[in-house]
């Protein structure tokens, strides 16, 4: 080496130097500011509580949810139009002088079914208090 000697030199950062040279054009004062102002608590809502957020996953499991729920209210809910809409057809019957609930009920029960079931049947149908019936009463018979 030349008689000369080799000068050294330091330099001082400052704290408000650091990362500023991560990302060119973005100062890293603008990203203090952005993470305070995200951090800042909103109107209805603490600083500690975060906004939900759902992940992919989460999404998927939502949207099983409810086709899972939509697909029980169908089914149910076409059972029960099921159940309202009986295979049964009714008529309209005019009781006559000496007729009884038990003979109409006989006379329009279906194969294997009482005597007895049907004669609840027609008080169920017609709305009525008891098994009495008089001469001219319309009623309503289920049949099948």
């Amino acid at each position: 080496m030349s008689g000369r000697g080799r000068a050294m030199s330091a330099m001082v950062i400052g704290p408000d130097m650091i990362g500023a040279g991560r990302r060119a054009g973005r100062p890293a004062r603008a990203s203090r500011e952005r993470a305070a102002a995200l951090a800042a608590p909103t109107a209805g809502r603490s600083a500690d509580e975060a906004p939900l957020r759902l992940t992919r996953r989460g999404r998927a499991v939502v949207t099983v949810l409810a086709l899972a729920l939509s697909g029980m209210a169908f089914v149910l809910g076409s059972h029960a139009a099921a159940g309202a809409t009986s295979d049964a057809t009714v008529e309209r019957y005019v009781v006559r002088t000496g007729d009884t609930l038990w003979d109409i009920a006989a006379s329009s029960r279906a194969a294997g079914e009482s005597v007895q079931h049907q004669v609840r049947e027609l008080v169920r149908v017609n709305g009525m208090s008891g098994t009495h019936v008089d001469a001219g009463q319309e009623l309503v018979v289920p049949h099948g």
